[in-house]
């Protein structure tokens, strides 16, 4: 125990050793997971807790791991809590030991994210329902409308049979309240829901959702059966507890509804997942929940130095409501936030590039340098700087730009308009035929692929004889003329193609009429390839350009530039961070909870160690303003421009300008 104890900050040992219903609010950068591993030690060690008795949650795997190596480390292999895991594993082993709660058999399976959209889409067809995700290219998903709704629901405790009644609330209020709601859509999805929930039972199956759902369903039904579980441990303790949603914090307050002895670890100021169910509510009424619970703040941050810390408590006071903390570090000042303007996004791409490159030959690692941004769809300009620039990089948690699915079969669309008769366009006809639906199931393309070997011509060419269905005939001869029709268009610029066949081909309009909740992103990312066609002179070099875009197989991503959202960047550090297209309208969006986006930019400044670049465009798709969060960071703790260099130093980016 000595070591795992001398190890921590006075504030830290105070926080480890607390006794009854604690909160433990651990700002960015002030070693919480140190401090949650030296609770659970101290109590088995200390205070003679059986390990048996602790239950330890945390949302990710590797959390968990770590937590329990470290206490195998301090204590022993035997003394490591049983009870330690995720939120969904705990669940599960719940779920197991008594599965009759949610009508199960023992050995029932868990079925994945991919399973449970193969069920509820076999559900869909069986009602009658629109599910067939290939009709829409995959653009207009109901299958996911849905398994997204039940998901919500399960998270919120909606069993099947209240469904409808909760369904039907929800349309009322909204209606009463002025907000659009697709009332047929919820409806659908209750109904679904209840066919679905039978699907499971009688495969004897659970989704992620039945995991807590039915064990806490079960604990506020059946007060004997929650007093077996709640008796099981006689102490509680919770990782990220901004991040909870009902199902979890309900869980956790009835398991330790007797003793009281709940030690939960998180930060209200870093709740940024209130789109997939965290509710900031439950960290911020914790001493409601709990009278007389104890309060104690990290605020010694280890990470950053003086000047980031500064922006970024300037950041995140103006977030009314917060429990309230201000980090502080020993460490020196270091460089101030450097707030960067250019013209244009590609300048700014360009520049950051430059700039990495520039501190790469002063001895820095690629993986050294962070690049955050707000929404995927700013990638792309990223990764064509640093492509020019020959810097290796990786994207985080999302696939490349040319990788995503509308890009793809965009560029495919671009390659059978640069040569319909070729047969060489066949693997891009195979992509787009069927997107949108055209008819062109399995059955249908075999017919094509058998017409096209027989008489040794193209894909597309084949659709000229092969028969099919009046119907699909009709829709693949339209697809064909559009093709043949947008290549005659002598003199057109490769941007004008793309936009002349993405209307031609129906595939802007999929997009435009699609429900699916990434259909914005969707459009930007689309859009964003035809403003990059305009730099090439030829539909070759576009298709060339894409193809050798990923980065070489095998290369060693940890000495790559990271490129990734703010949101996936919660919990990453990096030495230095460039924190780009800080607008309004961007950053923050004009929609959304504006509290949580301005809790997402004191996540971004946070991950900086030594250095935090912050850049803007004045245009970007038209003229651009900045972020109204670059007004709270204190001129003291600011500087306009690169901080150890003029931009007048380097000539090859002229169009560069500072704030």
């Amino acid at each position: 125990m000595t070591p795992i104890l001398d190890d921590l900050t006075p504030q830290q040992r105070a926080a480890a050793i607390q006794s009854g219903p604690t909160l433990v609010i651990a700002g960015a950068g002030t070693g919480k997971t140190k401090t949650l591993t030296a609770a659970v030690a101290h109590r088995i060690a200390v205070l003679n807790i059986p390990p048996a008795r602790i239950l330890a949650v945390t949302f990710t795997n590797k959390a968990a791991g770590e937590m329990t190596s470290r206490i195998k480390a301090a204590l022993g292999e035997a003394m490591a809590p049983r009870w330690t895991g995720t939120f969904h594993g705990l669940g599960a082993r719940q779920l197991r030991i008594e599965p009759e709660v949610a009508d199960l058999r023992p050995n029932f399976d868990i079925l994945d994210a991919d399973d449970t959209r193969r069920m509820i889409k076999r559900v869909m067809k069986g009602m009658n329902l629109h599910s067939d995700e290939d009709r829409a290219g995959g653009a207009k998903d109901p299958i996911k409308i849905v398994c997204n709704r039940i998901s919500k629901w399960k998270d919120e405790l909606v069993i099947p049979r209240d469904a409808p009644a909760v369904a039907e609330s929800a349309i009322t209020s909204a209606n009463r309240d002025g907000f659009p709601v697709d009332a047929n859509s919820l409806r659908t999805c209750a109904k679904v829901y209840l066919e679905y929930q039978h699907m499971l039972q009688d495969a004897n199956a659970a989704d992620f959702g039945d995991l807590l759902l039915w064990p806490v369903r079960a604990m506020m039904q059946d007060r004997v059966y929650r007093d077996r579980w709640a008796g099981r441990f006689d102490r509680v303790l919770a990782d990220e507890y901004q991040d909870v949603n009902r199902a979890q914090y309900t869980w956790l307050r009835m398991l330790s509804a007797e003793h009281k002895e709940i030690f939960a670890v998180g930060d209200d100021d870093q709740s940024i997942f209130g789109w997939r169910g965290a509710d900031i509510k439950y960290i911020r009424r914790f001493t409601h929940d709990f009278p007389g619970a104890a309060q104690i703040r990290l605020e010694e941050n280890f990470r950053s130095t003086g000047h980031i810390l500064a922006a970024a408590n300037g950041i995140i006071r103006r977030d009314h409501g917060r429990l309230g903390k201000t980090l502080f570090t020993r460490k020196a000042a270091g460089t101030p936030i450097e707030i960067v303007r250019f013209t244009s996004g590609e300048t700014e791409a360009a520049e950051i590039t430059h700039e990495i490159i520039r501190h790469h030959a002063e001895g820095e690692g690629w993986g050294n340098f962070a690049i955050l941004y707000r929404g995927n769809a700013l990638s792309r300009v990223f990764e064509e700087g640093l492509m020019c620039g020959k810097v290796p990089y990786t994207i985080v948690g999302d696939v490349g730009f040319y990788h995503r699915a509308e890009i793809k079969d965009t560029l495919a669309l671009l390659r059978l308009v640069v040569s319909p008769e070729d047969r060489q366009s066949d693997e891009a006809f195979r992509r787009v035929i069927n997107t949108p639906a055209r008819g062109f199931g399995a059955k249908t393309m075999t017919l094509v692929e058998q017409e096209a070997a027989w008489r040794r011509v193209s894909l597309l060419q084949a659709l000229e004889t092969v028969q099919l269905p009046p119907k699909t005939r009709g829709a693949a001869l339209v697809f064909a003329d559009a093709i043949r029709n947008v290549g005659r268009q002598t003199g057109a610029t490769v941007a004008d193609l793309l936009s002349l066949i993405l209307d031609a081909s129906g595939y802007r309009k999929m997009l435009r009429d699609s429900q699916a909740e990434t259909v914005e992103g969707r459009l930007d990312n689309v859009q964003e390839l035809i403003q990059l066609a305009g730099s090439f002179h030829t539909p070759r070099e576009l298709l060339d350009h894409a193809a050798l875009s990923s980065n070489a197989p095998g290369e060693d991503a940890s000495d790559t530039v990271k490129l990734m959202t703010l949101h996936r960047a919660k919990g990453l550090e990096f030495p230095h961070v460039f924190l780009v297209a800080w607008e309004n309208g961007l950053f923050p969006p004009l929609y959304g909870d504006q509290d949580e986006e301005r809790r997402l930019a004191y996540v971004g400044v946070t991950r900086g160690m030594k250095r935090i670049t912050i850049t803007h465009a004045s245009f970007r798709r038209g003229p651009a303003t900045p972020s109204h969060f670059l007004e709270d960071i204190p001129e003291a703790n600011r500087v306009h421009g690169w901080h150890d260099h003029p931009p007048s130093s380097r000539p090859a980016f002229r169009h560069a300008e500072v704030a």
